[in-house]
């Protein structure tokens, strides 16, 4: 009964988005609210603490609340000025046939984009549509296109901020890692071990839209290629340590984009022109990478976030405090970048203010949902406490009552060393709920701390981790909110949704499977 109460908040959302079919914004309310019921009564939460947790899990959201916010506000003033048309005609005159689009832009392109922030889902179908791809199709490549480096998405917000969480108010310490850097880069690493089967299987599953077994059986060859220089691009990266963990994603992007066009340079006869006004239309995303590198540079990231001192540290409930550090986050620089950009792109007073409009209606939508899901994760990791003499501590009974630690302890105990064939299933169940990675990684980063801690040890929990969060990306494929909007783009209607999600389902359990398998080897030759 204890593990079932301490799962409620996440099996109703997963009931309200499978069964009912309601909204992913709806659910992060419903399931914030059973979160807080559940702690207060069942779990003998004061309320104080469960609110406090509330306010503690918003603000620390913002890091990806506010990312999320910028970043669509520069792809709507893009949009607006026809920035996005001229990139998407330079890629156009680049790619000649609907395989090497394909990989150029669903590796490459997708992977770049998408490490940017742009939602390809979103964005992405109408282009491949007026390529000549069927809507199923086009919306089939572009949702997928998404997900072989998601990890790496909105400058790897879902890397660094889980990390940070997970090493500080969540206290998590991996034997070795000695501070919040190291973790970081451990799980960077961790995550791109995984990666070389998974870009692979994605870039394969893409091919079978277009032209299903036939397309696999003439193009495997340059599908592997693409998915494996996409993946051991981010890998090198993440283990030589010479780019920032933030800007890994766009240049794997870039790199399978160069090797896409290479594979097909004797097809194409016509000569690519690049001229100014492609660089112009990207200014934003070049300004925003070059910001990345700066800013993520050790002693300027430093200098960055000691300059406003304590004016920017918020105290919260038994003394809690939380550091915005505001110029040292990456959501600060895309509003720079995407204010600097505005003269650069020259929007009309008439497509800015409509720019502006559009992400006015559309912004509240993710910047709850974001907000809520981290809600009800430290809900369920401050379950068990009090405040005492002005401090949060742990109750006497705080082990059972903690709902993360009910959850973690429970799943040791049924799986015990075969732990590692069902921890990325929690990945791919907590993206498919929470709608993205980065809830994913925070909401069962405890959970899975107490998991591996109880079954096979918690040197191991760094590779579970990443695996984790692998699986959290592979779910992109079938969240039921990517999907329906990227339908909803082209026309495809309730059951189109449907034979694509019951087309993909399949590949990507397999896919989470054969994660769970790799990291059981892994956590065997480990021991």
């Amino acid at each position: 009964m204890d593990f079932f109460m301490a799962l409620f908040p996440i099996l109703i959302v997963l009931l309200g988005m499978l069964i009912f079919s309601r909204s992913g914004v709806f659910m992060s309310v419903v399931g914030w609210l059973a979160a807080a019921v559940v702690a207060a009564t069942y779990f003998k939460t004061p309320w104080e603490v469960v609110f406090g947790a509330s306010i503690y899990g918003i603000i620390k959201a913002f890091a990806i609340t506010f990312a999320v916010a910028f970043t669509m506000l520069m792809i709507f003033i893009m949009k607006e000025s026809g920035a996005l048309d001229e990139i998407v005609k330079t890629i156009l005159s680049i790619t000649k046939d609907k395989i090497q689009q394909t990989l150029f832009i669903g590796m490459g392109f997708g992977s770049l984009a998408t490490s940017l922030g742009v939602v390809t889902p979103a964005l992405f179908p109408p282009l491949f549509v007026a390529l000549g791809f069927s809507p199923l199709a086009a919306v089939a490549i572009s949702v997928l296109c998404y997900d072989p480096l998601t990890s790496f998405a909105l400058l790897s917000i879902p890397i660094t901020l889980p990390a940070k969480v997970a090493w500080g108010p969540f206290g998590i310490r991996p034997p070795g890692i000695e501070n919040v850097e190291q973790f970081i880069w451990s799980f960077t690493q961790h995550i791109t071990i995984f990666l070389p089967v998974v870009s692979v299987g994605f870039a394969l599953m893409m091919l079978y839209f277009v032209g299903r077994w036939e397309a696999i059986k003439k193009n495997w060859l340059q599908a592997t290629v693409a998915g494996l220089v996409l993946s051991f691009t981010a890998l090198i990266l993440a283990f030589t340590k010479i780019l920032p963990v933030e800007v890994i994603g766009v240049i794997s992007g870039l790199a399978t984009m160069v090797v896409s066009y290479l594979l097909y340079k004797r097809g194409n006869q016509e000569k690519t022109k690049i001229d100014g006004e492609l660089f112009k239309a990207a200014s934003p995303w070049i300004l925003l990478f070059l910001f990345s590198v700066i800013t993520n540079y050790p002693p300027v990231k430093k200098f960055l976030a000691g300059l406003p001192g304590n004016l920017e540290v918020i105290t919260l409930i038994g003394g809690k405090k939380i550091d915005l550090n505001v110029l040292a986050h990456v959501y600060f620089w895309i509003l720079v970048a995407t204010l600097i950009s505005i003269p650069i792109l020259k929007p009309t007073g008439e497509q800015l203010s409509r720019a502006v409009s559009v992400w006015i209606k559309r912004v509240w939508g993710p910047f709850i949902a974001y907000s809520l899901f981290f809600a009800v994760a430290f809900i369920m990791a401050w379950s068990g406490m009090e405040i005492v003499n002005g401090k949060l501590v742990p109750m006497a009974e705080f082990k059972s009552l903690n709902m993360d630690y009910i959850i973690g302890k429970t799943l040791a105990d049924l799986f015990g060393g075969l732990y590692p064939l069902v921890a990325p299933f929690l990945g791919l169940l907590g993206a498919f709920v929470g709608g993205s990675e980065t809830a994913s990684n925070v909401l069962f980063a405890k959970i899975q701390w107490s998991a591996v801690a109880s079954t096979i040890g918690a040197s191991t929990f760094m590779a579970v981790y990443g695996a984790h969060a692998v699986a959290g990306g592979i779910a992109s494929a079938i969240t039921p909110s990517k999907i329906t909007n990227a339908a909803a783009l082209v026309g495809l209607k309730g059951k189109d949704e449907s034979q694509l999600l019951k087309t993909l389902i399949w590949p990507v359990l397999a896919l989470t499977l054969f994660v769970g398998i790799m990291l059981e080897v892994i956590v065997l030759m480990s021991r």
